[in-house]
């Protein structure tokens, strides 16, 4: 009899723990899946392209790199600036850059002679033509120089007389206001030099003697009788050969 009682209580015993796990099976079975929460970086580093390229080079927030983490932030995906028609050259739709740039004109004035730069103008070349390669993305970022212009960088990658007017042509985009203003170097003892810019130019070009002889900025203090004597400065053309011998002091110094 007691062992009839014991089998009995095992049946039930089994019994319920099978009825227990069962609703517990279909009570789990009936839960959703809990879906991941997919981050904005996540979603951006899945993109194609960062298999190849550096996802930090892109969020770089480096000065004059062309801010690819403020543009995301702002709402822009990245195929709407790069449609993905190819890899080499990746193309930009410069379009949608005037909706917030104003891509005018504007200008340096760094130099005695100011610069004018047409953005907009030059904006039907695309972009990335002069950036990132030839100009970083910040006006001011770089220091150019007429020196560096005329070896092919910043400006002159492009104006070489080949693609487009040589840089030698400075008044296509320098406001020549100051040109006509004389330049005075004061001489201790044997009086100043009066210098006419107007003058020279009509018998040369800014580039026999910019920057072949001079820097693009007033000499002041750095010349000598000695150095022109062997060729500097003016000593280049005043030689008895092209213009009158430096021996004729009366012609630049007044007293």
């Amino acid at each position: 009899m007691k062992m009839r009682y014991m089998r009995w209580f095992i049946c039930v015993g089994l019994f319920a723990v099978f009825v227990s796990c069962s609703s517990y099976v279909e009570e789990d079975q009936g839960k959703k899946p809990q879906e991941r929460v997919v981050s904005r970086d996540d979603a951006t580093m899945g993109l194609p392209c960062f298999r190849c390229h550096s996802y930090d080079r892109f969020v770089s927030r480096e000065r004059a790199v062309f801010p690819h983490a403020i543009h995301r932030d702002t709402g822009y995906h990245c195929n709407q600036c790069h449609p993905f028609t190819g890899h080499h050259p990746m193309k930009v739709d410069t379009g949608l850059c005037k909706e917030c740039h104003n891509l005018k004109t504007f200008t340096f004035a760094a130099s005695g002679f100011p610069a004018r730069f047409n953005h907009e103008f030059h904006g039907t070349l695309g972009c990335q033509e002069c950036h990132l390669g030839i100009f970083p993305m910040k006006k001011g970022a770089m220091k150019i120089t007429m020196a560096d212009i005329y070896q092919g960088k910043f400006c002159g990658a492009c104006h070489n007389g080949k693609k487009a007017f040589p840089s030698s042509e400075c008044a296509k985009c320098h406001a020549m206001t100051k040109f006509e203003k004389q330049l005075v170097y004061e001489v201790a003892g044997v009086g100043a030099v009066v210098f006419s810019h107007k003058f020279h130019t009509s018998a040369f070009t800014c580039t026999d003697c910019h920057t072949k002889f001079f820097a693009m900025k007033k000499t002041q203090g750095k010349m000598s009788m000695d150095a022109m004597n062997q060729g500097k400065f003016c000593g280049g053309c005043h030689n008895g050969s092209v213009a009158a011998d430096l021996s004729d002091c009366k012609k630049c110094h007044k007293p």
